[in-house]
């Protein structure tokens, strides 16, 4: 370019990008499944060596995992999986009854006939007593109906910002799995009570009935966490 450096900083080898992604999703995935658990000491030498990557990749998304609250800075350029205490618990439960009814108010506003007609069928491949073996297809199948109720809202940084919360709250799940069988039954009542009243249109019962189900929800998530911490895991 005539001895001219170009000035267009957002140009990047593509490789070191997409390799970047990659190493985020793989970690991202480890502690939200909690195979990296809360507290764990992490570094990028020794992930890297386990990815079979550079430090490069690494360190970028560590970075990134940072940013997303699921990394706190340790001395000496470390990291440790951040905690789950009670505290956290209470404000993503808070955040997620403030974000989630926002999809129920654009349906009343701008009924999706579609949408709602999958929001009134999406729990009727299931029924009582839902078995061991299907709990981890049943927790998918209830992480998607609360992104799907988001994503009726129509608002793209909204639901971005909901997939941070959600790593957080899945997270969660997979730490406290020990206390699930206790109610996984009554959640699907829960679901299927929220999805009957969207199914007929009464938005306002519909409401109601996820506001209900997430303070259920946030009582049992505590109630897990706080057995867990008293049994020294």
């Amino acid at each position: 370019m005539n001895g001219v450096e170009p000035t267009v900083t957002s140009l990047q080898p593509i490789e070191t990008v997409q390799l970047g992604d990659r190493a985020f999703e793989s970690i991202r995935e480890a502690i939200v499944r909690t195979e990296l658990p809360p507290g764990a000491p992490v570094k990028d030498r020794e992930l890297a060596e386990l990815l079979g990557l550079s430090r490069t990749p690494v360190r970028e998304a560590l970075h990134r995992l940072e940013a997303a609250g699921l990394l706190t800075p340790r001395g000496r350029g470390g990291w440790v999986v951040t905690p789950f205490s009670e505290q956290d618990v209470h404000e993503l439960f808070e955040l997620r009854r403030r974000l989630e009814p926002a999809g129920l108010d654009r349906l009343e506003e701008e009924p999706d006939d579609d949408a709602i007609e999958r929001i009134a069928t999406f729990f009727d491949g299931y029924e009582h007593p839902i078995l061991p073996d299907t709990f981890d297809d049943y927790f998918g199948h209830d992480h998607s109906f609360h992104t799907f109720l988001v994503a009726c809202s129509k608002n793209a940084r909204l639901q971005g910002f909901y997939a941070v919360i959600e790593n957080h709250i899945v997270r969660g799940r997979h730490y406290l799995s020990s206390g699930v069988p206790q109610r996984i039954d009554d959640t699907l009542d829960e679901h299927t009570g929220i999805a009957e009243a969207v199914g007929r249109r009464d938005f306002e019962l519909a409401r109601q009935r996820l506001l209900a189900h997430l303070r259920t929800g946030e009582a049992r998530m505590t109630e897990q966490l706080r057995q867990k911490l008293a049994a020294g895991d």
